[in-house]
């Protein structure tokens, strides 16, 4: 008899099952997916949301669609065309009958698989029809672990991608008729294999890889990021009316350290204590015979104050790196070239913080590197930050190098070659703001003769180059000191040209202090 009664009472339990099961697989879970498109498809005009199916978890209290398909509307699709698939969407912990009825909605996790998004729309405000949602909304944790997305501009050749991305959101909330923003994520980690973006003028695409952020450890790691022109460098440069330099870069192993995602993508705040660079690599290429465009250029420490967000960065490392200039002067057959070599740098306290119009406090710049992969350079580049005439000093040397490893360069820009002779030391220091650089330079050198060539075959031995290489050689001394002579100190005199940026503030300012080392009367 009481196994009569248990086999029963199994029996009921087992109806019950098959009988929720069937509601729920042939009555709930069809309501509910259509009543789920229609909502999500009642607000968005532009696009249109599929559920393929829908499964109740009853166990774990939610709800799982499966092949969830993006789409535009026909008649959007010659301005707006988006195709996108997501293999499954879980919702667990949720509260179904406020879902169904009262549109209040309390997941306590969303696990969203395999995302895939692609299509052109225009990249404008007013174009791209917001994702608005229809209810309230409140997630405690957000998964999703793969997602690649491929979108571009329809209105130019902008385009972004992610490749297998994963991004986990904590403590999301949204009230009805909100839209859906990166403003509105507070915090999240986050990974991808690769970003690339490519510029709204089509001619740089820029590249990220192996990218981390994590929001417990509150750091961002780069494993590579890099800048690369679409154009090979005359093909490139040709596409502008004005000079323009072609800058291809490469960085590895890049750290932020008590940095935030989240602060900069909803503000623009660049706020750090570290950021590293493991390396760097970056080759410039400038086309001076192209025609110079005249336009006043902001100070460097202007396009700090003038940053639109705010800038709190204690200190940059760089750990090596390498920079090669070329340069075809205008008058030049082929582009001169010169390098720095196994760079190290640090930049300390860069801040547009304006309780530094009060308080002292200052932007330093220190590193050395190898001119040319040969002469060891340091210098120590020092300004006040918020200073009213946006003074600077800097101070550097250069040791052990023969002077004809600067003809790379010098053959090509300034139509010169150094036959022989060596750089024992070189020392500078000068302050510079607004207007003028003022200072000393002492330059030791001993057995240095020139030759002038031709800018337009090259020559150095016609009888026009030989005379002007007799006449420079005579008025440049050999040697510092000259023998029996006390050392000559140069002098930095360089007044600032509006029109050029910090580095070539410097250089003509060191300039000015070679000159006077190298000849007796420099006018």
């Amino acid at each position: 008899m009481g196994r009569y009664i248990l086999f029963k009472i199994v029996g009921v339990i087992v109806t019950l099952v098959l009988l929720i099961k069937f509601l729920a697989i042939f009555i709930i879970e069809p309501g509910i997916r259509e009543r789920i498109n229609a909502e999500l498809n009642e607000e968005n005009r532009g696009y249109l949301v599929e559920i393929d199916k829908v499964h109740i978890l009853i166990i774990r209290s939610g709800v799982e669609l499966e092949n969830i398909r993006i789409h535009s509307k026909e008649e959007q699709k010659s301005e707006w065309n988006l195709n996108g698939v997501i293999a499954s969407m879980k919702f667990k912990g949720i509260r179904l009958p406020k879902a169904i009825f009262k549109k209040d909605i309390y997941f306590r996790e969303v696990i969203i698989s395999n995302s895939y998004i692609k299509g052109k729309i225009p990249f404008s405000r007013e174009a791209i029809p917001p994702i608005v949602t229809p209810f309230n909304l409140w997630i405690s944790k957000i998964l999703f672990d793969t997602i690649d997305i491929e979108i571009e501009n329809t209105l130019n050749p902008q385009a972004y991608s992610v490749k297998e991305g994963v991004l986990k959101v904590n403590g999301l909330q949204l009230k009805k008729l909100d839209t859906l923003s990166l403003s509105i994520i507070n915090q999240f980690d986050f990974g991808a294999e690769k970003i690339v973006a490519v510029s709204p003028d089509g001619m740089h695409s820029y590249t990220a890889g192996g990218i981390i952020y994590s929001e417990a450890s509150n750091s961002f790691a780069i494993d590579c990021f890099s800048v690369h022109p679409n154009y090979e460098d005359y093909d490139f440069t040709s596409r502008y009316q004005f000079q323009t330099s072609r800058i291809e870069s490469l960085f590895s192993n890049i750290s932020f350290y008590d940095f935030s995602p989240a602060d900069y993508l909803s503000s623009g705040n660049l706020i750090s204590s570290w950021i590293e660079i493991g390396k760097m690599d970056m080759k410039v290429f400038r086309d001076k015979r192209k025609e110079f465009r005249h336009t006043n250029k902001p100070v460097f420490q202007n396009l700090i104050y003038n940053y639109p967000g705010i800038i709190q960065i204690d200190s940059i490392g760089l750990l090596d790196g390498d920079v090669t200039y070329a340069e075809h002067a205008e008058e030049a057959n082929d582009p001169g070239i010169v390098s720095f070599n196994e760079i190290n740098a640090k930049i300390y306290k860069i801040s547009n913080d304006t309780i530094y119009k009060t308080r002292s406090a200052f932007l330093e710049l220190k590193g050395n590197a190898l001119l040319m992969g040969k002469g060891k350079m340091t210098i120590l580049l020092k300004g006040r930050i918020f200073d009213s005439q946006n003074t600077f000093s800097l101070d550097g040397t250069l040791l052990d190098m023969e002077a004809n490893e600067l003809n790379p360069i010098l053959e090509k820009s300034a139509f010169v070659y150094i036959t022989s002779g060596k750089i024992d030391a070189m020392n500078f220091s000068f302050t510079a703001n607004n207007t003028k650089a003022t200072g000393k330079m002492t330059l030791l050198y001993n057995g240095l003769f020139v030759t002038v060539k031709n800018k337009r075959t090259d020559d150095t031995t016609a009888l026009r180059e030989r005379f002007i290489s007799f006449i420079a050689n005579r008025r440049v001394l050999d040697s510092n000191p000259v023998q029996g002579e006390e050392v000559r100190v140069g002098i930095i005199d360089s007044k600032r040209d509006p029109e050029r940026f910090l580095i070539h503030y410097c250089f003509r300012s060191i300039l000015s202090g070679m000159k006077s080392s190298f000849m007796r009367n420099p006018k």
